[in-house]
Order: structure tokens, then C-alpha cells, then sequence
């Protein structure tokens, strides 16, 4: 009686450790395979944006991002808040450009209607919408089929009435959304973006020579940007000097913000716009890694076509394609030594911050051998 109850108890045991075992195994077998396709479905995007100031190359990096197949991109977002409020300060337009980042970044595009001329209906009332690929391309535009291409001028008048709403529809469909941005002054203003559980930010800082800046400027009318950036300051001295002093004084903020804030850390990379011309495809890998994207071959050729042939602007707001090693060079035969003078003096932190080395004569200026890019600089 006593073996046949240890028996039973013995062969009850076994089978429900077998059951249990199983159950346990089944368990995590099916909570594994629910966990990874929530995490391939509904794994959040990676967010880039590209912080500048005018005429120092954003638009270029730009479209570093624009080429790449994985990549939602849109251009200078703060454009609409600037030109709709353009009796305010920089420093105030900075919160609803903040806010605007955000719902744009979780491709929320209704905050945008807001700040468009005709109440956000229509591409065509975001300026600059054929800058985008994904914009011109399906399902945002059915204009175009995946064989044609990209094409900014048949972009604009295919595409210029698709609904605003599309844009939304397109941002879902991408790993990684891209904006540039030269509205951005002051970096703390959007640290609660790098808290926010929905992004995961990446800051891109692009710097310049201001003096390369100023010879850029004069070609463009930038008349409404200097008002608001001078803002407080308004009177008949708001001269290029001061516009760049202020925007100097900026860049070097936004990296000091960079490197104190812990929220930063690894999210945070600074590029000069002289690298990307002297070194383009080493500079765009930087690039690409820093945002876990891959540089293929189509994407290579073009990097070199755009960075070493000159062509001759036919399509009107900017082609990219130029020899861009001699863009660095060009302010040192073109600006007034005198000006250029006033620059350093007003930039001359900034300068010091990001390698650039000042010219203490006409003769050093105009000496094309004596080089000012300090090439072993690193923020790191």
C-alpha cells in the first residue's frame, strides 16, 4: 500500500513538473516572439535635427538626409512661425518652434496648419515642401511613380495640391525623421524633447566660418531674419557685424548646453561645414553613424558628383551641385579686410571654439597657402 502510494505521488509529481516545464517553455517562446514583433512594428523612429545658422550649409546636410531611402526630411519647419510672427524676438519664437518640432517629429502635422497662409490645406503652403523627397514621393504624392526619381521642379507643380494630411501618412513610413533648423539659438529651450519618451533626439550641429557666413549673406536677403534676431536691440547699428556677433555668440551657447547637460550626452555631434567640403564622404560617414544610417553606393556617387562638379543653377533656390573645396576659400578674395576685421572681433570666441584662425593683415588674408582650418580641431 505504502509503494503504491509513493508510486502515485512519484508519477503525480513527474507530470506536473513536465506540464509545468512545458507551460514555462511555451511561455517565454510566446512572449518572446509577441515581444519582437512589438519591437520591430512598433519601434520608435530615430529623430535627427540639424541645428545651424543661415548660409553656413544646412541645406546641404540637409539633403545628405533627403537622398537617403530611410529617411523622412523635412526643411526648416520654423520657417511658417518666423514669417507669421515677424514683429517678435528669436528668443520668444523659440517655444512654438519647440512645440512644432515636436508634434512634426510624431508626425503630428496638425499644429503646423496653424501657422500656413491659407490654413494648411494644401503642400504648396509649406514653402519649401519640394525640398522633401518623401514629400515627392508616394504615398504622399501619387504624382510620381518610384521609377522617375526625385526631381524638385516637377515635384512642385505635381505635387503642390496633395492634401497636408499625406505628410503624416509619409512620416509613418520612415526609420528616421530628419529636420534642419537655423531658428534654433538657444539649445536649452529643447531639452525636454530628450526627456520626452516618444523621441529619441539627436542633435546635429553644423558650424561655419563666420567669415565664409558674411561673403554667403550678402547674396540673400535675409532682411525680416536680422530684424527678429536683433529684435531688442533695433536701431541703425543693426549692421552684418552684429547679426553675426549675436549668431556667433549662439553657437558657442548651443555647444556649451551640449556638453553640460547629461540629457545630451551621445545625442549631441558637431560638424564644421569646412570638413564636409575638404572631406566630403569622410564627414558624411560621421554623419550616418551618428544617426545609424548606411552609406551605400548610389549614395556615395552622389556625395561625389555633388561635391565636385560645378553646375550651373537651373532650378532656381539651390542646385548643391558645386566644387566644394573652393567655396571655403572665396571670402579671402572677396571680403574687405576691414570687415573682415569687424567679424573676428565680434566672433572671435566662437572662432577660437570652433579652429577658426584669424588673419592679422591683408597680405595673410589674400595668402591662399596659409591655412586657417584648424584640421586637427575635435569637441571631443
Amino acid at each position: 500500500m505504502m509503494q503504491s502510494t509513493l508510486k502515485y505521488f512519484f508519477f503525480f509529481f513527474l507530470v506536473s513538473f513536465l506540464f509545468f516545464s512545458l507551460s514555462q517553455f511555451l511561455y517565454i517562446k510566446i512572449s518572446s516572439t509577441t515581444y519582437s514583433q512589438y519591437s520591430v512594428v512598433d519601434k520608435k523612429p530615430v529623430h535627427v535635427l540639424v541645428v545651424s545658422s543661415w548660409r553656413s550649409g544646412s541645406s546641404f546636410v540637409g539633403q545628405i538626409f533627403n537622398h537617403h531611402n530611410d529617411v523622412f526630411y523635412l526643411f526648416e519647419p520654423g520657417h511658417s512661425i518666423w514669417m507669421k510672427f515677424w514683429g517678435e524676438s528669436s528668443e520668444l519664437l523659440h517655444f512654438p518652434l519647440r512645440d512644432l518640432l515636436r508634434s512634426l517629429f510624431t508626425c503630428d502635422v496638425s499644429p503646423l496648419q496653424q501657422y500656413l497662409p491659407n490654413g494648411g490645406k494644401y503642400f504648396s503652403e509649406l514653402g519649401f515642401f519640394a525640398e522633401s523627397r518623401a514629400l515627392c514621393s508616394q504615398p504622399a504624392c501619387t504624382a510620381f511613380m518610384p521609377s522617375e526619381g526625385y526631381d524638385r521642379l516637377k515635384c512642385y507643380h505635381r505635387c503642390k495640391n496633395t492634401l497636408l494630411d499625406k505628410m503624416a501618412e509619409a512620416c509613418k513610413k520612415y526609420s528616421h525623421i530628419v529636420m534642419k533648423t537655423v531658428r534654433v539659438l538657444d539649445l536649452s529651450v529643447l531639452l525636454p524633447l530628450f526627456r520626452d519618451p516618444a523621441l529619441d533626439l539627436r542633435i546635429l550641429h553644423l558650424v561655419r566660418d563666420p567669415r565664409g557666413i558674411a561673403l554667403s549673406r550678402k547674396y540673400f536677403d535675409l532682411t525680416i531674419e536680422n530684424n527678429i534676431l536683433l529684435r531688442k536691440h533695433e536701431n541703425k547699428n543693426n549692421t552684418m557685424s552684429r547679426v553675426l556677433g549675436k549668431i556667433c555668440k549662439a553657437q558657442v551657447e548651443i555647444n556649451n548646453v551640449a556638453k553640460a547637460a547629461e540629457v545630451l550626452k551621445g545625442r549631441y555631434m558637431a560638424i564644421r561645414h569646412e570638413d564636409l567640403s575638404n572631406e566630403p564622404l569622410k564627414s558624411i560617414q560621421k554623419i550616418y553613424n551618428f544617426a545609424g544610417l548606411h552609406l551605400t553606393q548610389d549614395l556615395e556617387q552622389w556625395v561625389y558628383n555633388i561635391t565636385h562638379v560645378e553646375v550651373e543653377g537651373k532650378y532656381g533656390f539651390m542646385t548643391f551641385s558645386r566644387k566644394s573645396s573652393m567655396v571655403v576659400q572665396k571670402w579671402r578674395t572677396n571680403l574687405n579686410y576691414n570687415f573682415v576685421q569687424e567679424i573676428q572681433d565680434h566672433c572671435k570666441e566662437a572662432m577660437n571654439l570652433f579652429g577658426y584662425r584669424p588673419v592679422g593683415s591683408p597680405k595673410e588674408q589674400k595668402n591662399l597657402t596659409l591655412d586657417l582650418v584648424n584640421m586637427d580641431w575635435s569637441l571631443e
